[in-house]
């Protein structure tokens, strides 16, 4: 749209590239903002807030600033604040700068534009020919009210400062009307072509909204900063390539420029015997894109009559060639119409079962016997929010109905002894988000849908999501919370009335209660923010890194059981991976290896989702002793905690173990992030128990006991920990303890860990000379039902600790029976007649 200068135009987020790099971080940790006690320091994290209260910060983006002009032929730099900046820090010198009852668009605009214009003032000290520059943009927007005139060398740039696709530009008016009150300097528009990644599958083809919108801002604006953040290839420049064209043609005229005339003139020169139908399908396009995000009907008709402009040229003409091109482009609307036809895909389901009786104190400690006596059908447990595997530490959830009221109990797992992650204590605080919080997402069958989030402290956000983002959080839930924290979880209880009057939509959840006919759809979801890592879960998970996908919500309702049908042409990560490992549980390991490495080229995924599912692959190619490829696989997986963790699998495979040690025995697992920690300490400890290095290994499978939630897995490290501490350590006692969390307290003895662990617990009793013990242990595995394997192992084990207490006429009946079953193992076989053999030599 114009020329930049040589060194580029700065326009956004200047103080994001001053401070976000490690050496500041580090060294300058006050410089960022203060969260629940904690300042905004965590390296590797995509933005880092900071504290405009500091005099530190402040003199160096004065010194940061004057530093460019001096060395760069600049005329603007830029002050403005790391992106997603949505809560002020909450240290003392900031304690009350920020204006809430200004709403989102104005919360931080005193606090924000008072230091853009303290660093204004000063930098024009030494170079008053230069300017400063800030955006206007999320929450410091609005202009600020402490400051009368802005420095004449500050240059506002308003985001969104004409946005011809919003519904409300009266007030896109109004906001450069009252900046220009604000300063002498005319204000620069800031836009982003597409004017947003979300629904870009949209056709907003709207020349003469465009046109108006460039012609309302000349002689007001200094001009335009305009960020093609777009696809410009053949399947997105159908769309693209109309933007640019109609912004660039309406700069060339005067506030007369004429859109429609101009609109004309390009369907007749650009498309030829297509003009009067390709002008059609664009003004369809201006009337209705936007009820195409929901509206099938709409959509297919633009589809409809794009289908007639197409007819009407020769597919190798240069008018075919250019209907082709937004031919390529509507197949995201073509997608997007199908997915409107599609029902809700594989989602689980909450239901209320009758109306309790009795009432919940709502105090956080879920003690009341409604809770005690909650149906099954009416709790869930959280799974990982991209992958749907369990999470390290977790939720679970329980509802119930009394009254008009919707309650929630929900518990919270955490580290023993350590504390949540509180970043807020005070209601609408939106630095809740920088910590631990849980959140309740509700589609009633009259409202899509509320948001209500909730922290250790009992601090309560609620939002709207139903109306614009600038009203979202006018909203109150009147919902009562309650927290409580133990050593090991915290707890909330939460009421949530409900009301059927419409007539009040910025107070309570509206809707009926809801039934089988009229579900509600809901999600439960947690984070857990930490300086190590984060970890998202949902009751459904969404498969995308964020919690807001309406159409992953639960069913809820009221009422008997019942099965909703899923649209089975639903696809997505977590489908695709489901079924990758079915075919790995039918033991079909080439065909499940196929679908994991196929599902990892999805560029949809997410770096998380695509380390998990290489990772399950490179476990495929090690049961296929295909160790080459497993290190391919290894060496793709962009999360380098993953990597790490397959690489150390893969050595184990191939009994690497001193290679192990060598190339790992200096990580810090407490440095990484704490949901892959515990399987990268298990797999090195299994090598230290190998290189026979006991206390390394003990060190390592304390860890990984800690850091693991899959109990598969969590008696997989028991068993290897007895046996390190067995066999390394000489600790029969330790030993005996390991071995039997594995199999104490449990209903049913059924997996071959837990029938190792019973075997080495018996083992050492029977060592001890405590045989009774022994024999009761090896008992509890119910031998007589067993069949096959385990019950053959069992026998032979029976007949060891019967035979070292001299007991050998039961321990030559334990043996013989073992050579009676017709599917012994040879191995099994060879060890019962080795026994007797031996006994009858006695």
């Amino acid at each position: 749209m114009g020329v930049r200068q040589p060194y580029g135009r700065q326009a956004a987020h200047g103080l994001d590239h001053m401070t976000h790099n490690e050496q500041t971080l580090k060294k300058h940790s006050d410089w960022f903002a203060l969260y629940g006690g904690k300042r905004d320091t965590q390296l590797g994290k995509r933005l880092n807030q900071l504290c405009y209260s500091n005099e530190q910060l402040f003199q160096e983006t004065v010194r940061y600033v004057r530093a460019q002009f001096d060395h760069f032929d600049m005329d603007v730099v830029s002050v403005m604040p790391p992106d997603g900046y949505t809560a002020i820090c909450q240290c003392q010198l900031c304690e009350g700068k920020d204006t809430p009852q200004r709403g989102y668009r104005g919360a931080l605009s005193d606090y924000v534009w008072e230091f853009v214009n303290r660093v204004a003032k000063e930098v024009r000290k030494t170079h008053p020919d230069k300017k400063i520059s800030n955006c206007a943009y999320g929450t410091y927007t609005q202009p600020p009210e402490t400051i009368d005139k802005l420095e004449p060398n500050v240059q506002v740039i308003i985001v969104g400062g004409r946005r011809p696709t919003s519904e409300a530009r009266d007030e896109i008016r109004r906001l450069r009307e009252n900046w220009s009150q604000k300063t002498d300097n005319p204000v620069i528009v800031f836009e982003n072509y597409p004017f947003t990644g979300r629904g870009f599958y949209l056709p907003a083809y709207i020349p003469r909204v465009l046109g108006e919108s460039i012609n309302a801002t000349k002689g007001t604006s200094r001009g335009e900063d305009i960020w093609l953040t777009m696809n410009l290839r053949e399947n997105a420049i159908g769309y693209n390539h109309f933007l640019i064209y109609f912004t660039a043609r309406m700069y060339w005229g005067g506030t007369k420029q004429n859109a429609v005339e101009m609109f004309d003139e390009y369907c007749q020169l650009f498309y030829g015997p297509a003009a009067k139908e390709t002008r059609a399908f664009f003004q369809y396009c201006e009337e209705h894109w936007r009820e195409m995000e929901k509206d099938g009907d709409k959509a297919n008709r633009a589809l409809e009559l794009f289908t007639s402009a197409k007819a009407k040229v020769s597919n190798d003409s240069v008018y075919g060639q250019r209907v082709q091109l937004i031919d390529n482009y509507l197949n995201g609307l073509r997608n997007k119409s199908k997915q409107l036809a599609q029902k809700r895909g594989p989602v689980p389901t909450l239901r209320l079962v009758g109306d309790p009786r009795g009432k919940v104190v709502v105090d956080g400690k879920l003690d009341d016997l409604i809770w005690q006596k909650c149906p099954t059908a009416s709790t869930g447990q959280l799974r990982e929010l991209q992958t749907g595997r369990q999470p390290i530490y977790g939720t679970s959830i329980k509802s119930t109905w009394v009254g008009g009221n919707l309650y929630f109990a929900i518990r919270c797992d955490e580290a023993p002894g350590e504390k949540p992650n509180i970043t807020s204590t005070k209601n609408e605080d939106q630095a809740i988000w920088y910590g631990d919080a849980i959140e309740i997402l509700l589609e009633t069958e009259s409202h899509s849908y509320y948001q209500i989030v909730v922290n250790p402290a009992g601090a309560l956000v609620d939002l709207d999501r139903g109306t614009d983002k600038n009203n979202w959080f006018r909203w109150d839930s009147q919902a009562e919370v309650a927290t409580h924290i133990a050593d090991d979880h915290w707890t909330a209880e939460i009421r949530i009335p409900i009301i059927q009057d419409k007539n009040d939509p910025l107070h309570q959840v509206i809707g009926h209660k809801p039934t089988v006919s009229l579900p509600w759809f809901i999600n439960v979801c947690r984070q857990r923010i930490r300086e190590n890592g984060s970890e998202y879960s949902a009751f459904s998970p969404t498969g995308k890194s964020g919690f807001h996908e309406p159409l992953k919500f639960a069913h809820f309702y009221r009422g008997l059981s019942h099965q909703f049908e899923a649209d089975s042409t639903v696809t997505d990560y977590l489908v695709a991976s489901r079924d990758a490992e079915k075919l790995l549980r039918q033991r079909k390991i080439t065909e499940a290896l196929s679908a994991f490495l196929t599902l990892a080229t999805d560029e949809r995924l997410t770096d998380f989702q695509k380390s998990d599912t290489l990772q399950r692959a490179a476990n495929c190619t090690r049961r296929l002793k295909n160790f080459d490829q497993a290190e391919e696989i290894a060496n793709q997986i962009p999360l380098e905690a993953v990597a790490k963790t397959v690489r150390m699998e893969n050595l184990l495979a191939q009994r690497k173990f001193g290679e192990i040690i060598n190339q790992f025995s200096e990580e810090n697992f407490h440095k990484w992030p704490f949901w892959q920690a515990g399987a990268g300490a298990f797999a090195r400890a299994r090598a230290f128990v190998s290189m026979k290095a006991g206390d390394k290994a003990e060190s390592d499978l304390k860890t990984a006991l800690e850091l693991t939630s899959n109990s598969r897995i969590l008696t997989r490290i028991l068993l290897t920990m007895g046996g390190n501490r067995e066999t390394n350590l000489q600790n029969d006692a330790a030993a005996l303890e390991a071995y039997r969390q594995n199999f104490e307290s449990v209903t049913r003895i059924g997996s071959a860990d837990q029938f190792q662990s019973v075997k080495a617990a018996a083992r050492i009793l029977t060592r001890q000379g405590k045989f009774d013990e022994a024999l009761k242990t090896l008992r509890q595995t119910n031998i007589e039902k067993l069949n096959g394997f385990w019950r053959h192992s069992m026998l032979l084990a029976l007949g060891d600790t019967l035979a070292a207490n001299d007991q050998k006429k039961q321990a030559l009946q334990a043996y013989e029976k073992v050579l009676q079953e017709e599917s012994i193992s040879a191995r099994h076989r060879r060890e019962a007649q080795k026994q007797i053999e031996r006994l009858k030599q006695k």
